[in-house]
C-alpha cells in the first residue's frame, strides 16, 4: 500500500493524497479512530501514518478531557 503523506508537503497532507479519515474509518488501515486509539492502548501498533497517528491521540485526548 501507498504511503498517504509527501515529506515535500508541510503538513503531511496534500490534494493529491489520499484522505487520512473517511468519516470515522482511518483510510488504508479499516478501524475507526476509538478503534485505533484502543489499539494503541493496548500496545498494538496499527499501521498509520504519521497523520492518522496525530489524529488517533488528538481523538483519545479529547475523550479523555470529555469524561468519555
Amino acid at each position: 500500500m501507498a504511503s498517504y503523506s509527501d515529506p515535500t508537503c508541510g503538513c503531511g497532507v496534500c490534494g493529491s493524497d489520499v484522505p487520512p479519515l473517511i468519516g470515522s474509518v482511518l483510510t488504508g488501515v479499516g478501524m475507526t479512530l476509538a478503534q485505533a486509539a484502543r489499539a494503541l492502548e493496548e500496545g498494538r501498533e496499527p499501521n498509520l501514518t504519521h497523520v492518522q497517528r496525530e489524529m488517533v491521540e488528538r481523538w483519545a485526548e479529547q475523550q479523555i478531557g470529555a469524561g468519555a
